[in-house]
């Protein structure tokens, strides 16, 4: 169980990792507007990712990584496979869409998928925050004209949220550390690229401003430093809890892309924020439970 120090750190770092990843979709957005593709991004991503857990292995050694099969399955979950799907998905479909989809239903399918693999109790008061959080999905969706070319998009919304949800529940499954996925995932995706560096005439690196800050903010921040957070969290509050904190960065998205891309402000998008504040308030305070229980990693 965890006393209320441990649960404001678990707030704190959750609430962090949605600052990141509520700039992620933004960022990501910059760099295809300049001309670079999923596949550059996310060759810059396990590149500054690279730069920062190599170190790490050499003073700590190889034998901190899990064995190969596990490594395998996480680094499909958060390595390559998803950003590819992630950033793709963006070359479809409007930046608001990958809050609605690729964030926001990651609570979705960890719920009903911690339920199946793990036993994991579905309370009421879960089910009616998962019902609001729909509703907002659906508000934020709904505010863009429809066009048969975003579902392309959505479709690599949807892969990404099922990847990355499922590298939420293996870290749990195996019972792994956050160090422990993150240097999984990143040496599981070097591979990459190998292929990468080979196949393609024009790399990241043809744009060196852009290049530079897709390897930082991509690698070192989304790659280490937000995975390590998400993985923190998952570990002091469980899955179920530990990602209602992505619900909060669908609308940190529109801020962003109003601060980075000068995207206006959809009234759409601040609905939807309010909705997913009451179904984060819903999950943690469970006033639709008899029984009141204290949040830990077993809820």
């Amino acid at each position: 169980m965890l006393n209320n120090r441990a649960l404001m750190i678990a707030v704190t770092l959750g609430v962090l990792g949605s600052l990141m990843w509520g700039a992620h979709s933004s960022v990501s957005v910059f760099g295809l507007r300049t001309g670079l593709d999923s596949f550059d991004i996310a060759a810059a991503r396990v590149v500054g990712a690279a730069f920062a857990v190599i170190p790490f292995l050499l003073v700590r050694g190889l034998s901190i990584l899990p064995p190969v099969k596990q490594t395998l399955w996480l680094t499909l979950g958060a390595g390559v496979p998803f950003g590819l799907l992630n950033v793709a998905g963006l070359q479809f479909a409007p930046i608001s869409h990958t809050g609605a989809i690729s964030l926001g239903c990651v609570p979705l399918v960890t719920a009903f998928a911690a339920n199946r693999l793990f036993g994991d109790r579905v309370s009421v008061s879960h089910l009616v925050a998962l019902s609001i959080l729909v509703l907002s999905l659906t508000v934020i969706w709904s505010t863009r004209p429809f066009e048969w070319i975003h579902v392309v998009g959505d479709v690599c919304f949807f892969g990404s949220a099922c990847l990355w949800a499922s590298y939420g529940l293996n870290l749990r499954r195996w019972q792994l550390s956050p160090v422990q996925g993150m240097t999984a995932i990143t040496i599981g995706s070097m591979p990459y690229l190998l292929w990468y560096f080979l196949a393609r005439e024009h790399t990241f690196f043809s744009q060196v401003d852009q290049g530079l800050l897709q390897v930082l903010y991509q690698g070192v921040v989304i790659g280490v430093l937000a995975v390590l957070i998400y993985g923190k969290v998952l570990e002091m509050i469980g899955p179920m809890m530990g990602t209602m904190f992505l619900a909060v960065s669908p609308f940190l998205i529109p801020f962003m892309a109003l601060l980075i891309l000068g995207q206006p402000i959809d009234t759409g998008d601040v609905t939807g924020l309010f909705l997913v504040v009451i179904s984060m308030m819903i999950a943690f305070w469970k006033p639709f439970d008899r029984r009141k229980e204290v949040v830990d990693g077993n809820v």
